[in-house]
C-alpha cells in the first residue's frame, strides 16, 4: 500500500512540481508584501483556519483530536482546526459553509435534513453516515445539522478514526468544541445581523463567574430567512425559508481539589425546508439552475432537539480519569413532495424520534514521560422510531382519488460497546504510536404488519465485533518540522433494509441485511513551521482501500419509492493535500489549502447490472482550493479597519446514482467581510458568493413519479428519470453590529 502511495505522489512528477510551484508562489507573494510593510509587532487576529498571534508569529494551536490537549503540528495525521474567531467572522452557521473551506471535504444537507458528507471520498449520501459529528466529545445522532454557536473551534479529522471514535467514523470526524465557562471575568457578546431575503439573525452569549472558581455560560440565538426559491404553482417566493432558534447553558468548576465538573443543557428548534432541492430543466452539461420548485406541497422539516451533557475529571497521581455522559432527544416531522410536480401525485410524511444515550470513561496519562498512554470504555444506545405515510393523488395508477396509506414504519435500535487503548513512545527524534479498539455493535429492527409485503410483522437483527488498529511512526527533522507515516482502519456497521422481505423454510418473514463496510488508510505527511514561526504548513498524501462500500438505490414498492442500501463493491481513493498559513506583516495574514483526489471502482464492480469498473464513485470531488486573506489596520481616529476575503473552489464530482451518473461541474464562491471596530463595538458588511455563482452542491438521478412516469398509468415510465439538484446559495449581502463586553 505504501508503495502505491509513493507511486502516486510522483506519477509523472505532477504532484511534486505542483507542490513546489504552489509553495513558491505563496512565498514570493508574501515576501513582496513584506518588503512593503515591514516587521511584525503586536496585536491579534485570525486567518483561514489559523489563530494568529502577531507578536512574532502564529499562535500555537491546541486541539483535542486524540482526546488529549496537543499542538496541532505534533499530531501524525491530518487535522484541520477552524478557530472561533474565524467561525464568527466568516458566518459559518451552516454545514455547506464549513464544507466549502476544506478541500477533499463535501458537506451539505440532503433532501431529508440529514447531512450529505464525504471526506476524501469516504462517507455516505444516504442511510448511513460514514463521518461522525460530535459536540464536546458527544456523538450526534439525529441533530448533526443543528446550529452550534458560541464555539471555541471546529476540528476536522480526516480519514478513518476507528480507534478513538469507533463505528460510523470511516471517513473522519467533525468536532464542534463549545466555549466553556471561565471564572476569570464577566464577559459576553451580542450580535445582530440583517440582510437579503428579509434575513435576521441575533445571537448572544454571557460568561458569569459565580464564586469559588465556578462559572456559568449562556448562549442563545434566533434567526429567520424568507428563502431564495420560487414556486410558480402557489406564486410563493419564500421557498427554502426557515426559522431556527436555540440555546445552551453550561456550568463548570471544581467539586474538590482533584475533581472538576462541566455540565450543559441545550435545545434547538428548526422549522424550514428539507433542502434547496429542485428539478433541473436543462440538458447536462448545460444546466439552467432554475431556482424554481414547481410543486403542490412545500417540503418542510419541523425538528426539535434537547440534549444534556455531564463531564467529570478526576486528577490522580500520574493520570486523569474522565467520565462523559450524554442524553439527546430529537423529534422531527418531515413532509416531502416526492414527485416534484405541480399536481398531487405522491407526497411523503415522515415522523421520527431519535433518543440516544452515551457513556465514556477513559484514563489518560499526565506524567512527563517518554511513554504516554490512554485507555477507556464506551457504550451507546440509539433508538430510532420512524412512522411514514404516503399520500397518492388523483391520476396515479393506485386510484383516482386522494389516498393516504402507511408506508415505512419501524423501530430501529443500535448499540455499541467498545474498549480502546492508545500508547505513544518517544525516543530521541522518533515517536511510535499504536492504538486498538474492539467495537461490538448490534442493530435491531421491528416492522409492524400493516406495511409489510407479506402482511405479517417481522423483525431481525445484525451484530458483529470489529477490531480497529492504528499505527503511526513520526520523526522530528528539526525543531520546526515533523515527518510521519500512519495506517488506520475504520468501518461503518451493517444494518437492516426495510424491504424486501425474505422468508425462511417455514415461511416466516424476516428483513434482509447488508454487511459492514471497511476502509484502511495509509498516510504520509510533513508538517511544521517556517520563518521563525510566522508560517505553518501541512502536506499529506494518502491511499485508501475502501471495501464493501455501501450504495443507495431507489426501489419501487406498492406504497411508493424508497431508498434501499446494499454493498456495491470496492474502490481505491488516492489523494494529496497541502495547507499553508502565514503572518505576512503586522496587519496581513494569509492562508491557503489545496487538495486533489482520484477515486475509482475496482474491476468487476457491478451496480444494478452496470459494470462500474474504473468509474468514479459518487461523492468524490476531484480537487479543491481555498484561499483566505485577513487585513487589520489601526486608523488615526482610534478605530480599526478590517477586511477579510475568502475564495473557495470546488472541483467536479459524479452524481447519484453512479451507474448513470451526471458530472456536476466545478464551481467557486467569493466572500468578503469588511468593516470597522471601535472599542467594544464592531460594524461589518458581509458579501457571500459575490459573483452570484450558480451551482449545485450535489446532483441525483431521481425517479419520475409524475405525468409520464412511474405512477402514471397511461404513459408509464416514458421518461423514467430526471435530474434533481441542491441549489447553492445565490449572492447574499448583509450587515452586522456586534457589542463585546
Amino acid at each position: 500500500m505504501a508503495i502505491k502511495l509513493i507511486k502516486f505522489l510522483y506519477l509523472g512528477g505532477f504532484m511534486k512540481n505542483f507542490s513546489i510551484f504552489f509553495i513558491s508562489c505563496f512565498l514570493i507573494l508574501t515576501n513582496n508584501i513584506l518588503a512593503d510593510e515591514g516587521d511584525i509587532s503586536s496585536d491579534s487576529s485570525s486567518s483561514g483556519t489559523q489563530s494568529v498571534q502577531r507578536s512574532g508569529g502564529l499562535e500555537e494551536i491546541i486541539v483535542t483530536a486524540r482526546k488529549r490537549e496537543e499542538n496541532l503540528l505534533n499530531i501524525p495525521e491530518t487535522v484541520v482546526a477552524i478557530s472561533g474567531e474565524t467561525i464568527t467572522q466568516h458566518n459559518m452557521k451552516t454545514l455547506d459553509k464549513i464544507g466549502m473551506t476544506v478541500p477533499n471535504f463535501n458537506l451539505n444537507t440532503r433532501t431529508d435534513g440529514w447531512p450529505n458528507v464525504t471526506m476524501r471520498g469516504l462517507g455516505a449520501f444516504s442511510l448511513t453516515q460514514g463521518v461522525g459529528f460530535y459536540l464536546d466529545d458527544i456523538q450526534l445522532f439525529g441533530d448533526a445539522t443543528s446550529r452550534f454557536g458560541d464555539l471555541d473551534r471546529i476540528e476536522i479529522l480526516k480519514g478513518p478514526q476507528g480507534v478513538l471514535y469507533g463505528g460510523s467514523n470511516i471517513g473522519g470526524a467533525i468536532k464542534f468544541i463549545s466555549t466553556r465557562p471561565s471564572p476569570d471575568e464577566t464577559s459576553g457578546r451580542i450580535k445582530l445581523m440583517v440582510g437579503d431575503q428579509n434575513s435576521t439573525d441575533i445571537e448572544g452569549s454571557i460568561n458569569l463567574p459565580i464564586g469559588n472558581d465556578w462559572a456559568v455560560r449562556l448562549f442563545a440565538f434566533s434567526r429567520e430567512d424568507d428563502g431564495f426559491m420560487y414556486n410558480p404553482s402557489t406564486q410563493d417566493d419564500s421557498i427554502a425559508g426557515y426559522e431556527e432558534s436555540g440555546g445552551r447553558i453550561s456550568i463548570a468548576g471544581p467539586v474538590s481539589d482533584n475533581l472538576s465538573l462541566y455540565a450543559s443543557i441545550r435545545s434547538n428548534q428548526y422549522d424550514g425546508p428539507n433542502n434547496n432541492w429542485a428539478m433541473e430543466r436543462g440538458t447536462p452539461p448545460n444546466f439552467e439552475y432554475p431556482f424554481i420548485n414547481d410543486i403542490d406541497t412545500v417540503s418542510n422539516n419541523d425538528k426539535e432537539t434537547y440534549g444534556a451533557h455531564l463531564e467529570l475529571v478526576w486528577e490522580l497521581d500520574g493520570f486523569d480519569v474522565t467520565s462523559i455522559t450524554s442524553y439527546t432527544d430529537t423529534e422531527a416531522k418531515r413532509l416531502t413532495d416526492v414527485d416534484l410536480q405541480p399536481e398531487l401525485w405522491l407526497d411523503a410524511r415522515q415522523d421520527e424520534t431519535f433518543e440516544a444515550t452515551t457513556q465514556e470513561i477513559r484514563l489518560t496519562s499526565t506524567t512527563d514521560s517518554n511513554l504516554q498512554w490512554q485507555m477507556g470504555v464506551y457504550t451507546s444506545n440509539m433508538e430510532w422510531i420512524e412512522r411514514a405515510t404516503t399520500r397518492f393523488g388523483p391520476g396515479t395508477f393506485i386510484c383516482f382519488c386522494d389516498l393516504t396509506v402507511p408506508a415505512k414504519q419501524d423501530n430501529t435500535e443500535t448499540t455499541h460497546l467498545a474498549g480502546f487503548g492508545n500508547i505513544t513512545y518517544t525516543t530521541g527524534p522518533w515517536e511510535i504510536g499504536f492504538g486498538l479498539r474492539v467495537d461490538s455493535w448490534e442493530r435491531k429492527k421491528v416492522v409492524p404488519a400493516n406495511v409489510t409485503e407479506s402482511g405479517l410483522p417481522h423483525a431481525n437483527k445484525v451484530d458483529g465485533t470489529e477490531v480497529l488498529p492504528r499505527l503511526s511512526i513520526s520523526r522530528t527533522l528539526d525543531d520546526d518540522t515533523m515527518l510521519y507515516f500512519t495506517v488506520s482502519k475504520g468501518y461503518e456497521p451493517g444494518g437492516l433494509r426495510h424491504e424486501p422481505v425474505t422468508f425462511d423454510s417455514q415461511g416466516n418473514p424476516s428483513l434482509s441485511t447488508f454487511d459492514k463496510e471497511e476502509a484502511i488508510q495509509t498516510e504520509i505527511g510533513l508538517k511544521g513551521s517556517f520563518m521563525n514561526g510566522r508560517g505553518n504548513f501541512s502536506a499529506a498524501a494518502f491511499l485508501i482501500d475502501y471495501e464493501d462500500r455501501l450504495f443507495t438505490t431507489i426501489i419501487q414498492s406498492a406504497t411508493g419509492p424508497f431508498e434501499s442500501i446494499g454493498n456495491a463493491g470496492d474502490s481505491e481513493n488516492v489523494g494529496f493535500e497541502l495547507e499553508l498559513a502565514f503572518q505576512a506583516t503586522e496587519n496581513l495574514s494569509l492562508a491557503a489549502a489545496f487538495g486533489t483526489l482520484s477515486a475509482e471502482w475496482d474491476k468487476g464492480t457491478i451496480i444494478n447490472g452496470v459494470d462500474m469498473s474504473g468509474r468514479t464513485p459518487s461523492g468524490s470531488i476531484d480537487n479543491g482550493v481555498a484561499l483566505a486573506a485577513n487585513y487589520e489596520k489601526p486608523l488615526d481616529n482610534g478605530m480599526d479597519f478590517i477586511a477579510d476575503i475568502q475564495y473557495n473552489r470546488r472541483g467536479s464530482s459524479a452524481s447519484m446514482p453512479a451507474h448513470s451518473s451526471i458530472n456536476n461541474p466545478s464551481y467557486y464562491t467569493l466572500n468578503l467581510t469588511t468593516g470597522i471596530r471601535s472599542g467594544n463595538w464592531e460594524f461589518m458588511i458581509h458579501g457571500e458568493n459575490l459573483t452570484d455563482e450558480q451551482y449545485y452542491t450535489d446532483l441525483e438521478n431521481w425517479v419520475n413519479l409524475g405525468a409520464g412516469g412511474a405512477l402514471d398509468g397511461v404513459n408509464n415510465m416514458t421518461d423514467p428519470f430526471y435530474i434533481i439538484g441542491t441549489h447553492g446559495h445565490p449572492r447574499m449581502l448583509s450587515a452586522s453590529l456586534t457589542y463585546n463586553f
